[in-house]
């Protein structure tokens, strides 16, 4: 069942749901099956007007966004206590051409950011870079602590998990590393937030949020043409399906 769902939520998205539709309806309509081909068809269309159209993909997006508030550093009484800032792995491209920062991926810049951002306010901080190379060369974490670190951060003060491939993964090594007493923040993508945190928080952490890369700013205003099917709109849905799959998953 666990191979199941992560090989639809690695795959399943909206326009595959839309060619399997496609598929079956053919197939009806080679068996001269009129009413299932009808009832298909309707069915597709129904699904591609609420996917591609701004309206349902943006409240989804939302509901699961704000689930938690960007970082506030006054939230943490004790400015100088030791904190680990996890920046959770989102993908990453080796080409020695390019420095660090431009090897890492576009979420991943995000998350960075939003963790050096917190860490030039805690002067205690640590920041924990993970993730592990699927190819056997230089893991996502070594990559994103020199991209840490080329944007001015203490070397000394950035430490890596190489062995993770998922946010599971993730939580599981920083209990092993540290244990789950110690004071983390986790740095994710705000749709990803709330999945990553119950991950952590099942390996007893009493972990504190940090969303980045919001897909929907709160005081964004709906476009006139929402209503238009755009592709922006079925990325979203895709990502929302991710989630909603990832979930079933753990």
């Amino acid at each position: 069942m666990h191979n199941i769902f992560f090989a639809l939520k690695q795959h399943a998205t909206v326009l595959s749901f839309l060619l399997l539709l496609s598929l079956l309806a053919f197939a009806a309509w080679r068996f001269h099956k009129k009413k299932v081909v009808v009832f298909l068809i309707i069915f597709a269309t129904l699904i591609f007007l609420a996917s591609s159209t701004a309206y349902l993909p943006r409240y989804l997006t939302k509901q699961v966004e704000n689930k938690y508030l960007p970082f506030n550093p006054a939230s943490i009484a004790n400015k100088n206590e030791r904190i680990y800032i996890h920046v959770l792995g989102s993908g990453y491209n080796l080409d020695s051409r390019l420095p660090a920062t431009s090897q890492i991926g576009v979420a991943a810049i995000g998350r960075l950011t939003e963790a050096l951002r917190i860490y030039r306010q805690l002067s205690n901080s640590i920041i924990v870079c993970s993730a592990n190379s699927m190819m056997g060369l230089e893991t996502q974490a070594s990559v994103t602590k020199r991209a840490a670190i080329l944007l001015g951060a203490d070397g000394s003060r950035v430490e890596r998990l190489d062995t993770p491939s998922t946010t599971q993964e993730e939580a599981i090594a920083l209990h092993a590393h540290y244990g789950n007493k110690i004071k983390v923040i986790i740095v994710s993508d705000a749709m990803h937030l709330p999945r990553a945190m119950k991950l952590f928080e099942k390996e007893g952490f009493d972990a504190i949020a940090a969303p980045t890369n919001f897909k929907v700013p709160e005081d964004s205003k709906q476009n006139l043409f929402g209503w238009w099917p755009a592709t922006v709109n079925i990325n979203l849905m895709d990502l929302v399906l991710h989630e909603y799959l990832a979930r079933l998953k753990e």
